[in-house]
């Protein structure tokens, strides 16, 4: 099933990477991935669209 994410995270370097882990870590590819600024100049909006199985993609990340 196709799914699509909207993130907000912090303007820092390294951001991206862990987001983008949390999808390979479960062997997932992602099809498109865009990030944006937002009004708030220390925060991203990403949006990110994947495929894969309702159960893992709505899994909260390990800590």
């Amino acid at each position: 099933m196709k799914h699509i994410i909207a993130v907000l995270l912090e303007n820092e370097p390294g951001a991206l990477s862990r987001v983008v882990g949390l999808f390979s870590a479960r062997g997932y590819n992602i099809e498109s991935l865009t990030v944006a600024p937002t009004e708030d100049p220390s925060l991203s909006r990403m949006t990110i669209q994947t495929t894969g199985s309702d159960d893992v993609i709505e899994q909260s990340p390990s800590t």
